[in-house]
């Protein structure tokens, strides 16, 4: 089905030549990416590339800020942009203020996080939990973001943990501008402290946003759905 949907709406053959990742990223984003114009993409919890890369596939020409905590991580982030100018990365968490926390880096790396498990996120994932805590900077996006001389940011995409309202807090600037911005989004709250559905969903409803669909349930061992990724459109 995705194929016969590539086929109908993605330019005449250009898709035959996309990874599976960089096809499922053209149906995801190519409603935002081309109807609203996005030039520049930042990128928090960048992980090692595979999402992002993915985008740039499906939509080239834009510039991405990739933003990666874990150490081993960014040397994988590094290692797998090499070769694309438009790619810059940065080895730092993205919250409220200029710190040092630790960072907990779980075998499963997609699911390391600045914030512990809740007891429940180990009963829906068994496979997690198993992981060594690492000292990492956390800063401001805005203050990242204008160090590099990004200028204005189209597109912000988070995959944080739980930390969203953390990083919402330090990217005033950056969202004053921004035209399209996805989050994940908690149903069930998976880590302790975490962001909620209804505290990204406000906060990004005050700043001008409003949700215009959703992506990827995760469902964990009981079948429940627990995170989703929400695409929020600036009116």
């Amino acid at each position: 089905m995705l194929n016969q949907f590539l086929e109908a709406s993605c330019p005449v053959g250009a898709w035959r030549d996309l990874s599976p990742q960089a096809r499922q990223a053209w149906v995801d984003f190519s409603p935002v990416v081309d109807g609203q114009g996005i030039r520049t993409i930042a990128f928090v919890g960048a992980h090692n590339g595979t999402i992002p890369l993915a985008i740039d596939n499906a939509f080239p020409g834009r510039d991405l800020f990739l933003l990666e905590p874990a150490p081993r991580t960014f040397e994988a982030l590094i290692a797998n942009t090499a070769h694309r100018p438009n790619v810059h990365c940065f080895n730092v968490a993205a919250g409220s203020e200029d710190t040092f926390r630790d960072l907990l880096v779980d075998e499963f790396s997609p699911a390391s996080s600045l914030l512990p498990y809740e007891t429940m996120t180990l009963q829906e994932f068994p496979f997690l939990g198993h992981g060594t805590p690492t000292r990492v900077h956390v800063r401001p996006l805005d203050h990242v973001l204008q160090e590099c001389a990004a200028g204005t940011i189209d597109m912000l995409l988070m995959d944080v943990q739980g930390y969203e309202d953390e990083v919402l807090r330090g990217a005033e600037t950056t969202l004053a501008a921004c035209k399209v911005v996805v989050s994940e989004l908690s149903l069930q709250a998976l880590y302790r402290g975490s962001s909620t559905f209804d505290s990204v969903y406000q906060a990004l409803v005050h700043r001008g946003f409003r949700l215009r669909y959703l992506l990827n349930p995760i469902e964990g061992t009981s079948r429940r759905v627990l995170q989703i990724d929400g695409v929020f459109i600036r009116e």
